[in-house]
């Protein structure tokens, strides 16, 4: 039997599999379980889940940079280094206009 910090360490490795809906049936239950009980693990599941929906328009955005660069084009002069919660941050506040 695991004691709660290891079911916490498990379920934490599984969080993000989870808000892709990539684990089987059985541990998707697991975790949904375990969230309803431990609120640490039920805000890195909120946490985690706010990501996954800017994951396909970031990974859109880097190929599209990607291909311009191999063709030589560039875009203007702007900020390029962004951390992930910047990126994620500027598309909310552009969906919420």
């Amino acid at each position: 039997m695991l004691s709660s910090l290891q079911e916490c360490d498990t379920i934490r490795e599984r969080l993000a599999g989870y808000v892709l809906n990539s684990l089987v049936k059985e541990e998707a239950g697991a975790v949904t379980a375990h969230s309803a009980t431990r609120s640490a693990c039920h805000a890195e599941h909120e946490c985690l889940a706010a990501v996954a929906p800017h994951l396909i328009p970031l990974r859109e955005a880097l190929a599209d940079e990607s291909q311009r660069r191999k063709h030589g084009r560039h875009r203007p002069e702007r900020i390029t280094s962004l951390t992930l919660s910047q990126w994620v941050n500027s598309k909310a506040l552009v969906a919420a206009r």
